[in-house]
């Protein structure tokens, strides 16, 4: 074979592929997470107050447990993680593990892409999800 039909070989081999994975990487998850609507709705909450709920440092406008357990079952899901990857189920106010101080700054950076990049009116807005997918750390482009 000569050089040029190797090079134009390699050259759609790798277009194709390049293609293949774009198109893999545009679809729609598999499921739409369920509670992810209550991580946004109060990530984006201007009440800055608290009426329930102990330690509450980035989350805000929380003032019931079925409200903090929806926001938390949107954690949950979009980590694919239990209660007990953030919290000690002895003391769910601890902040001795490092997830959930992870998980406050991660909350900060999701309110400012959402409030400083896509605060227009029919932007979608990010959420654990969006990178996360379901699993504790997001992969890379290069890794799916």
């Amino acid at each position: 074979m000569n050089k040029t039909a190797v090079f134009y070989g390699t050259l759609i081999t790798i277009i194709v592929l390049a293609l293949i994975i774009s198109s893999d990487l545009n679809k729609t998850p598999d499921f739409k997470p369920k509670y992810a609507d209550f991580v946004t709705e109060q990530i984006l909450s201007k009440d800055t107050t608290n009426t329930y709920g102990e330690n509450l440092q980035v989350l805000h406008g929380i003032h019931s447990k079925a409200q903090l357990l929806n926001v938390m079952r949107g954690f949950s899901e979009a980590l694919g993680v239990q209660c007990d990857f953030c919290h000690n189920t002895d003391n769910f106010a601890s902040d001795a593990k490092m997830p959930k101080r992870m998980a406050r700054i991660m909350i900060k950076m999701v309110r400012n892409i959402d409030e400083n990049y896509l605060n227009q009116p029919m932007m979608k807005k990010v959420t654990c999800f969006t990178c996360h997918r379901g699993q504790e750390i997001p992969k890379l482009v290069a890794e799916r």
